[in-house]
């Protein structure tokens, strides 16, 4: 993951690439547990599309069309509160968000007379909107999310990777890279990444039998570790440019 991007940006990416070393190790990845700075609808129809089954909270923001307005999915529009329907137009990208979206408009004389004009309309004459063009796939994640598995889902998130972070940068020191480049950059990450998973070795260590498969076990992780380590080093070191 990079810095110059927000976090929903880089999902797809960590995604094919974690979804490939999963497959080298013989292990079928089915659902996709992340924060809401991963939250998009172009990230939920893309894990959709690739067969994975999303469990990422929405951002506050999302609404699935103005309040009090139902949408009718056969149809594909909404109908406000006295009854009137509101049709899709098309579809555009907001330039703003640099989203795309999918814009409904109502005739204005459905809306004359109407007693929640003022209200409903403001200083136009007619009833216009955009909505996600993702509005399925979102409520699809809602609801999963929502579900009895989205919140086990959610406490096995918060309990196995955000403890991770915390350790980190509040116990190891990391809050922040002092080198320069990305190669020196996944150094530091993949060392750090050595130290914590050995001392959570060795806390689990701790509470097994004194036995001598126990010191062997830390000797191949050890070994391990450090072969992809040195491994990734030279790979790194082959690909800089010899002039």
């Amino acid at each position: 993951m990079y810095a110059d991007g927000k976090d929903n940006q880089q999902l797809p990416d960590i995604v094919q690439r974690l979804r490939a070393r999963l497959w080298k190790q013989g292990l079928v990845w089915e659902n996709c547990v992340a924060d809401t700075g991963y939250s998009s609808g172009e990230n939920y129809a893309f894990l959709e599309d690739i067969g994975l089954k999303s469990f990422i909270p929405p951002h506050g923001t999302y609404k699935g069309g103005p309040t009090g307005f139902t949408y009718n999915g056969t149809e594909d529009h909404y109908i406000c509160p006295q009854g009137k329907v509101i049709p899709f137009t098309k579809v555009f990208n907001d330039h703003r968000t640099g989203t795309k979206k999918k814009a409904y408009r109502a005739s204005s004389l459905i809306c004359k007379g109407c007693q929640l004009k003022s209200t409903c309309l403001g200083k136009v004459n007619e009833k216009q909107f955009s909505v996600t063009y993702y509005r399925t796939e979102y409520e699809r994640n809602i609801k999963r999310v929502n579900s009895k598995l989205g919140r086990y889902m959610k406490g096995k998130r918060q309990s196995t990777v955000e403890p991770v972070f915390g350790t980190l940068t509040q116990f190891m020191g990391l809050r922040k890279i002092n080198t320069l480049g990305l190669a020196q950059a996944n150094k530091v990450m993949h060392l750090s990444a050595i130290a914590y998973n050995l001392k959570k070795y060795l806390k689990f260590e701790r509470k097994r039998s004194k036995s001598g498969a126990g010191r062997l076990d830390l000797a191949a992780l050890v070994k391990s570790e450090l072969q992809y380590l040195f491994g990734t080093c030279i790979k790194h070191r082959n690909l800089v440019p010899r002039f």
